[in-house]
């Protein structure tokens, strides 16, 4: 209202008791915690919730800093400070976190901080109001530590309950088949499927007569050991049996019945095992006898041909040692890796090709024993030619044992892999030259960018001078030529930071911590707050997983993502769904998560799902469509530093949807 000088003195006074009523009303406030901070965050005022929920009289506290509210913690980590530099930026604060009162205890408090202007629009103070939120809170941890009790009883039933049931279903050396009460079909494993030949389509829900002959159905057997496990809790048979096609295998089959608590049947498990071979051996053994004789010839062709295809192998050192670890045979492999004819070696230690330094520490003799006590030892490590010079042998050394199973030597295979050992350390001090030279790169780039940003702030701020100076005297084009530069300098300043950002993504997971999704999202809406709603954007968020990460890299995928839907959207009310899905990863076995931002905004074409995410890639002009053509790039390189995968799908002026695929930590935070 404009006060003129007829009407200025009434309404001054209508003024200061409207102003004295407020203050009142405010004074009185018992449930929550009023306070007029100056600038500095100074208490200017005190009202009867802030005495009654910090404990303070205003006569303790006026004239004091806000900052004896807050834990030695949150002081040190500035909290105070950045909460009135947000209300400064923003306009307002928010936070919840735990407070100290007067006589040191500590409540749970909800804040609000607004900045407050005068007329030339500066800040000159901050209003101040908090609720105890502590009953609120204790009763949220509760519950939350009863959920997580709970979800992490359900995982470990879960998780058990799919161990036991992929330990069954991947064994292929049985058939481990589950019936009902009356023996049809209800489970169907490798092993049954690799036995009998049907697959679980083809045997669930028949009955398990199918595997019995024509001559067993017609006497009853089938039903008859179903009948004798019923009454006994378990049967062993072994007959012949029918496969698939017909043909016939040797079982041998145990048939278990199953109760419910009531003691009840509810059904049989039944596992079979194919001993055809056994049966056919023991049928064929009075045969065989007959047949020794001429068999152990061919044994004795057989190992001679054995010791000759030793012999002649050139790739691999085949050595036979001696319990104490000498040499009794050498091949032409053992020769071409250690130099070594066969004369100059038989009869001496294997310790011949070991440096000075593993045998004085015993290494040969402690592969030897490791070998005895485990069956086989593995090693690689530098080794000794006759000529004095070293090759990277890669070791298995196994035990031999008689048919008492005494210890009667061992046999030595090594392999020359010295070129990948020379290639590994080759790769490695060039992996470490490169995280080397990323360092120098980035710290290039950190320093590149502030000299480069330097001169664009002093263009951008002469720029907003000249044109505040001499806009009464600047013609439209020079304006215009003005406002080009400004739009110019802008972008640049843009384009540097969002490079300094990307060159900073891919960096090791050092740093990582445990992320609430939900609270990430949230801080990027409400630093979105202003361009979601001259937008008239709509935003729908679901329930968010906790994920292992960087918070700030976190958000600004999110930043990106979220402000890339309002922005290229031509819709009256854009809209902008975010949702999660958790799921087991085939290849690892591991928790992941599917995120997904979906709009409904221009879209783009299928073709172009993979070039968007390259870097300075863009599908429209700049005066259409501002921006760097990063975002997206700063996206992939974010999420692939935290191990994950992301996708995209679109349909030109449909929308477009994100896919977001990413390690998940079980430990959910509820918004």
């Amino acid at each position: 209202m404009i006060k003129t000088k007829r009407n200025a003195p009434e309404g001054d006074e209508a003024l200061r008791r409207s102003e004295e009523k407020f203050r009142t009303i405010v004074d009185e406030i018992q449930d929550y915690a009023v306070i007029l901070l100056d600038k500095n965050g100074i208490v200017q005022s005190w009202n009867i919730g802030a005495e009654k929920i910090k404990g303070y009289r205003p006569a303790e506290i006026i004239g004091k800093s806000f900052t004896v509210f807050y834990r030695k913690e949150d002081i040190d980590t500035k909290l105070p400070e950045s909460l009135l530099s947000e209300a400064v930026n923003n306009g307002r604060a928010l936070h919840e976190g735990w407070r100290l009162r007067k006589d040191g205890s500590l409540f749970w408090g909800s804040i609000t901080i607004t900045a407050l202007h005068n007329q030339y629009n500066e800040v000159d103070g901050f209003l101040k109001i908090t609720k105890d939120l502590t009953d609120r809170k204790t009763a949220e941890d509760k519950t939350q530590e009863l959920v997580n009790e709970l979800s992490a009883r359900n995982e470990q039933l879960r998780s058990s309950e799919e161990r036991y049931q992929h330990m069954i279903d991947e064994v292929e050396d049985y058939a481990i088949i589950l019936l009902d009460e009356e023996g049809k079909i209800l489970h169907w494993n490798k092993g049954a499927q690799k036995i009998k030949g049907y697959t679980a389509s083809e045997a669930i829900g028949k009955s398990f007569t199918i595997f019995y002959t024509t001559e067993d159905k017609e006497s009853g057997l089938p039903y008859q050991l179903l009948e004798y496990a019923r009454q006994n809790g378990r049967v062993s048979h072994e007959g012949w049996r029918l496969k698939k096609d017909q043909t016939r295998f040797w079982g041998t089959i145990v048939i278990t019945a199953l109760h419910n608590p009531e003691g009840k049947v509810i059904g049989f498990t039944k596992v079979t095992r194919d001993l055809t071979r056994r049966k056919l051996a023991e049928d064929q053994l009075k045969r065989v006898a007959s047949s020794l004789e001429a068999r152990t010839q061919e044994l004795e062709i057989s190992e001679e041909r054995y010791h000759l295809m030793v012999g002649e192998v050139q790739d691999y050192a085949i050595i036979l040692l001696s319990r104490e670890g000498l040499i009794q045979n050498w091949n032409r492999g053992a020769e071409k890796i250690k130099g070594y004819n066969s004369d100059e070696i038989i009869g001496k230690s294997f310790t011949i090709f070991y440096s000075p330094e593993d045998v004085k520490r015993g290494l040969p003799m402690q592969l030897l024993k490791e070998a005895e006590v485990k069956g086989r030892a593995e090693h690689e490590g530098w080794r000794l030619r006759k000529d004095g010079t070293k090759f990277w042998g890669s070791v298995v050394i196994t035990a031999l044992h008689n048919k008492k199973n005494e210890l009667i030597g061992f046999s030595k295979v090594t392999r020359d892999l010295t070129e990948r050992k020379l290639n590994e350390e080759t790769l490695k001090q060039y992996t470490e030259k490169l995280e080397r030279n990323n360092i120098e790169l980035e710290q290039f780039a950190y320093v590149a960018s502030h000299d480069l940003k330097e001169p664009l702030r002093k263009i951008i701020t002469f720029g907003n001078l000249l044109e505040s100076h001499s806009k009464d005297i600047l013609d439209d084009k020079s304006k215009d030529y003005i406002n080009r530069m400004q739009n110019s300098a802008g972008r640049m300043m843009n384009l540097i930071e969002d490079l300094l950002v990307f060159s900073r993504v891919n960096r090791p997971t050092e740093g990582f911590e445990l992320v609430d999704l939900n609270q990430v999202v949230n801080r990027v809406l409400s630093d979105l707050e202003v361009m979601i709603n001259s937008r008239n954007a709509k935003v729908k968020v679901g329930k968010l997983p906790s994920v292992n990460g960087r918070k700030t890299q976190l958000g600004q995928l999110f930043q990106n993502l979220i402000s890339n839907a309002v922005k290229f959207n031509d819709k009256a009310e854009p809209f902008v769904s975010i949702s999660a899905e958790e799921y087991i990863d085939k290849t690892s076995s591991s928790p992941f998560t599917k995120i997904e931002v979906a709009d409904n905004g221009i879209g783009f074409e299928d073709i172009y799902k993979r070039r968007i995410f390259e870097i300075f890639q863009r599908l429209h002009g700049k005066a259409e469509y501002p921006g760097t053509g990063i975002g997206l790039s700063i996206c992939k390189k974010i999420v692939e530093a935290h191990g994950g995968t992301i996708s995209a799908t679109g349909e030109l002026a449909r929308g477009a949807t994100f896919t977001i695929n990413l390690p998940v930590s079980h430990k959910h935070s509820t918004v």
